[in-house]
């Protein structure tokens, strides 16, 4: 860190910064609810405070390498004092999860305590839930003639899916209370091409937010449940068509139109489309890096190696990938560079980590597929142990400040510790079917 730069905190920043902050405010790119409710605007760098944790997307990959990262986080004192947990996609089940009312947070928000109910409440039903095979019944709803004209059948689909597997996700979002750490859950809308978020009660009380910075925000609806949330923020395309929302009926305010005409915007608030919460940021930083003080992000998602494509459809899916991963790699150097620069704290760990398993094993991880059909047993526990480790290792490396307890490093699933039984448990886990894998019980 340069001399000019060893005195600033993240309530004097640079002058850059101070431009970057007016730019973003002047392009529109600062909303959050309230902010065109008549209340002050928070200009990045002032008044940060709290620490954010960002689960990426990925599909049940991602959520048990998260479920890994969680759990060490507990283990260490940091989980019990976040102030926000954001997920897209994959991350999404394991952010909502946590945002279940029956868990015990630590009262006084100090650290130092884990959480009650980790494994009853999180670890359990993420396990269950990766079991299931929720994507390939969700698609062949659609062959139901009472289906064949709803778009967003499939999507719809999969959220029963998610509440038939997580009880209390059937639960109204706007019903939650407020507990622990707020939940904020990411998609994309697809019509303006920005971020739409559903904040819990916890995060805007008080009973949640929901919109984006185009439409507006307004508080959600009755009918809107946490299943429908993660099923929105899990709707990775092309498999599963945008969740299609009436706005007419909510009530947002403020937003900021573009040049777009009238008729456009109102076509658009008719039936609002909302994908996958990774199209847009699938790392989920958009809702904490402006005002947390620590950013912590957990890496699930595609790791971007060189491959060759003979058809055209493999030559579509690789230009989806290549543009999703340009944009993570840009929000994660602007991450680094404002974390050595000393603007906020914290550190990000991914998947391709060389801890614990040697480097082939970690290739094996980094190609098991990014789906939502049942992962096996064995595939489970290979990636909770890594998301461990790997994030114990990083967290000490880059934020050891953050670290309230010094717990001993315990990793889950010692069965799967050797190299060898990792290789054979993951032998064909990259391969998607057609139909996906059934429940798994072994």
């Amino acid at each position: 860190m340069s001399e000019s730069s060893s005195w600033r905190t993240p309530l004097d920043p640079s002058p850059q910064a101070g431009r970057a902050a007016s730019d973003q405010l002047d392009a529109g790119k600062h909303q959050r609810p309230g902010s065109d409710l008549g209340r002050p605007v928070e200009v990045p760098w002032v008044e940060r405070h709290g620490t954010g944790l960002c689960l990426s997307g990925g599909g049940y990959r991602a959520a048990m390498f998260h479920l890994g990262s969680t759990r060490r986080l507990d283990e260490l004192g940091v989980l019990g004092r976040l102030r926000t947990v954001s997920g897209v996609s994959g991350g999404s089940i394991i952010a909502n999860l946590l945002g279940d009312p029956r868990l015990g947070w630590p009262r006084d928000g100090a650290g130092g305590e884990r959480l009650e109910g980790f494994e009853e409440l999180v670890a359990g039903p993420a396990r269950r839930l990766a079991s299931t095979n929720v994507r390939t019944p969700a698609l062949l709803s659609r062959l139901r003639p009472d289906r064949w004209l709803v778009q967003d059948g499939a999507v719809r689909a999969m959220a029963d899916g998610f509440a038939r597997e997580i009880g209390w996700w059937a639960t109204p979002l706007r019903d939650l209370g407020v507990v622990g750490a707020a939940t904020v859950t990411g998609a994309t809308d697809v019509a303006y091409g920005v971020d739409w978020r559903f904040y819990d009660p916890t995060a805007v009380r008080p009973g949640g937010w929901i919109g984006d910075y185009r439409l507006g925000f307004g508080p959600p609806p009755a009918w809107l449940r946490v299943a429908d949330v993660v099923a929105t923020s899990c709707a990775f395309p092309p498999v599963f068509g945008p969740w299609r929302l009436d706005g007419r009926g909510l009530d947002l305010r403020g937003g900021v139109a573009g040049r777009e005409p009238s008729s456009t915007r109102e076509a658009i608030r008719r039936s609002i489309p909302l994908s996958d919460g990774g199209v847009y940021d699938n790392l989920g930083l958009e809702p904490v890096w402006k005002d947390h003080a620590a950013v912590l992000v957990s890496d699930g998602g595609n790791v971007f190696r060189a491959r060759t494509t003979r058809t055209p459809l493999g030559q579509m899916l690789r230009t989806m990938s290549i543009a999703s991963d340009g944009g993570t790699s840009v929000r994660l150097r602007w991450l680094h560079s404002s974390m050595s620069a000393g603007e906020l704290a914290g550190a990000t760990w991914a998947l391709d980590e060389v801890v614990g398993y040697p480097p082939d094993v970690v290739e094996l991880v980094n190609a098991i597929r990014t789906d939502l059909d049942a992962f096996s047993q064995g595939e489970q526990m290979v990636l909770e142990r890594h998301g461990y480790l790997v994030t114990d290792a990083l967290l000490r490396e880059h934020a050891p400040e953050l670290v309230a307890v010094e717990a001993a490093l315990d990793p889950p699933h010692p069965e799967v510790a050797d190299p060898e039984v990792a290789r054979r448990i993951l032998r064909g886990s990259d391969r998607r079917t057609l139909l996906g894998r059934p429940r798994s019980t072994a």
